[in-house]
């Protein structure tokens, strides 16, 4: 096999598999892993600006385990894109959540 082959043979291969990926993906799953009830509304407070300071030692070190916030100052906390990126996800499978049950009423 020449080295274009090859070239060729592993980026199909990386293709399949960021596709095998892309379906089998459970975004809730992601975004709730570790994490104990009330992480996320405590997420949201840091991101939006309302409290910085809002995350106790128990749920600072949670989420800056998943990488979702990253600590500034003393005992405040930034979101992270990561974090972000969560809490977009959890919103947009609660609109689809609700759009379906919506459906499912009429």
């Amino acid at each position: 096999m020449s080295g274009i082959e090859y070239i060729f043979f592993m980026g199909v291969l990386a293709a399949l598999f960021l596709i095998v990926k892309a379906l089998t993906f459970d975004a809730s799953d992601w975004i709730s892993r570790g994490l104990k009830r009330g992480d996320l509304y405590s997420l949201i407070e840091v991101a939006s600006g309302v409290r910085p300071d809002g995350l106790t030692a128990d749920q600072a070190h949670r989420l800056e385990v998943r990488g979702m916030v990253r600590p500034y100052g003393t005992g405040r906390f930034r979101a992270t894109l990561r974090g972000r990126l969560a809490l977009l996800l959890r919103q947009a499978l609660r609109r689809s959540a609700s759009v379906s049950q919506s459906r499912d009423a009429a």
